[in-house]
């Protein structure tokens, strides 16, 4: 597609014309997915990333300038979803690895039971927060999605869902803390 080709697209979505997008999406599905086969080398996580790519530039279409041309801006957003999902994949990675490390390490056992304890205790507190703070507590520091990807699993702008987190982690520590407190009462008592 050439750059006056993509003006004229960007000037249509932009007047409302969302049927235009289908036009987006065929001219530049194949280019999005080859690069995101060579990236991930697994056809399957590809085509996952190029529907995330496409959700997002449908999204974000209002905001594009067309300082860059589209297949441009395409890639950067398919770019960034690739590397969101290694830096997600990466941090379950790690967690799994500590958690089987710990477990055949011989680690001492009242070390595990006191893990366990606190892992128990933290999943006490979650239940005790409304719906929607759990939901975004859960999403970032269990599930690993990052802000962006939470924001649009919620369909809610970036910026609300960092204010949002900051509230929910503000409602937990209160109730983490006394969860702390009320066990080390029962040890000791």
């Amino acid at each position: 597609m050439s750059k006056i080709d993509d003006q004229r697209l960007i000037r249509s979505l932009h007047e409302g014309r969302s049927e235009e997008f289908s036009e987006v999406v065929r001219s530049h599905y194949q280019a999005i997915f080859r690069f995101l086969v060579h990236l991930s080398r697994d056809i399957h996580r590809a085509e996952d990333l190029v529907q995330e790519t496409f959700g997002t530039a449908w999204e974000r279409i209002a905001s594009f300038q067309g300082r860059s041309s589209m297949e441009t801006w395409l890639h950067r957003i398919a770019y960034t979803k690739f590397i969101d999902g290694l830096r997600t994949k990466q941090r379950a990675t790690k967690f799994l690895e500590s958690m089987l490390a710990s477990e055949s390490s011989g680690t001492d056992p009242f070390q595990l039971v006191l893990a366990d304890d606190e892992a128990r205790n933290l999943y006490r507190a979650l239940d005790e927060l409304n719906p929607a703070n759990r939901t975004l507590l859960v999403l970032h520091y269990l599930q690993g999605l990052s802000y962006r990807e939470i924001a649009l699993v919620l369909n809610e702008p970036n910026g609300t869902i960092k204010w949002r987190m900051a509230e929910a982690l503000k409602c937990l520590r209160p109730l983490v803390g006394r969860e702390v407190s009320d066990h080390a009462t029962r040890r000791t008592s």
